[in-house]
């Protein structure tokens, strides 16, 4: 892992993050960019400011630099660099992401104890989603300590390869932690498929370099199947993979907020196809 970004919307939620993302970097030697989408205001009043778009990047990049040197105080030997662009946050920080070699996207949740909008908003849930590379959401109570114990959630399908899987295998052998592979199942006797077992084999050779073992757990729902597991284990982070029309990735799309209860003091890792 040689680049993490961190988008910031220069909250205490945001600057929660931040701090999860230098432990990360200092870890692995990483550098960590801190990046900022903004966008022309909107005046409500009937004589708006004069402010051009030059000034609201120049204040934008002030904020960056104060945080940067913040870090510096804190994490003297971290190599940051700061960054904003103006537009669409998801489409900006994805567009940055590619154009620099990103490895991971770190970012804050906003909420409550929902894993909905009121949790993590549409920004970090639609880039949980479609990010163009791994994205860690960090609750605002989450506060870092060392990663002894990961969870993969997993339902078993044909993309989970040595390409999705690398930067778990990567995040594993930094922390030298232990990744449970957790399949959560209505029903026991439906755990031995001849397809399962081929995944299975193939989740087990990628990840045969790192400390794992495989778990099975039955639960009418996925979400509280996964915070007793947590519970169970002592879970440091959680790791999904979001595949459309897969069962954890119909879990962003959730209506009913009261499904989606999920620990708040857990990071999650989205990692993508």
């Amino acid at each position: 892992m040689k680049t993490i970004l961190v988008a910031t919307d220069f909250s205490d939620i945001a600057r929660n993050a931040i701090n999860y993302a230098c432990e990360i970097a200092n870890k692995s030697k990483a550098k960590l960019i801190l990046f900022h989408v903004y966008h022309e205001p909107v005046f409500l009043a009937e004589i708006p400011i004069a402010l051009s778009m030059e000034e609201i990047k120049k204040d934008c990049m002030d904020c960056l630099m104060d945080i940067k040197n913040d870090i510096n105080k804190e994490h003297g030997q971290l190599v940051v660099e700061c960054a904003c662009r103006e537009g669409l946050p998801v489409d900006e920080i994805n567009l940055f992401a590619k154009e620099n070699g990103v490895d991971m996207i770190v970012m804050g949740m906003e909420g409550t104890s929902y894993l909905s909008e009121k949790l993590i908003g549409n920004i970090t849930t639609s880039l949980l989603k479609k990010a163009c590379c791994p994205v860690l959401a960090i609750d605002k109570h989450v506060k870092f300590k060392n990663i002894k114990n990961i969870a993969l959630a997993s339902d078993y399908n044909e993309t989970e390869n040595e390409l999705v899987l690398g930067p778990l295998k990567k995040i594993a052998e930094i922390f030298k932690s232990k990744v449970f592979v957790l399949n959560i199942v209505r029903e026991l006797e439906t755990i031995t498929t001849i397809g399962k077992a081929v995944e299975g084999i193939k989740i087990n050779h990628v990840l045969e370099s790192v400390n794992h073992s495989f778990h099975y757990s039955k639960s009418e729902d996925v979400v509280d199947g996964i915070n007793d597991f947590v519970d169970e284990h002592k879970i440091d982070m959680v790791v999904m993979i979001p595949r459309a029309h897969s069962v954890l990735y119909n879990m962003f799309h959730e209506s009913n907020s009261k499904k989606m209860a999920f620990h708040t003091n857990v990071p999650l890792l989205a990692l993508h196809e």
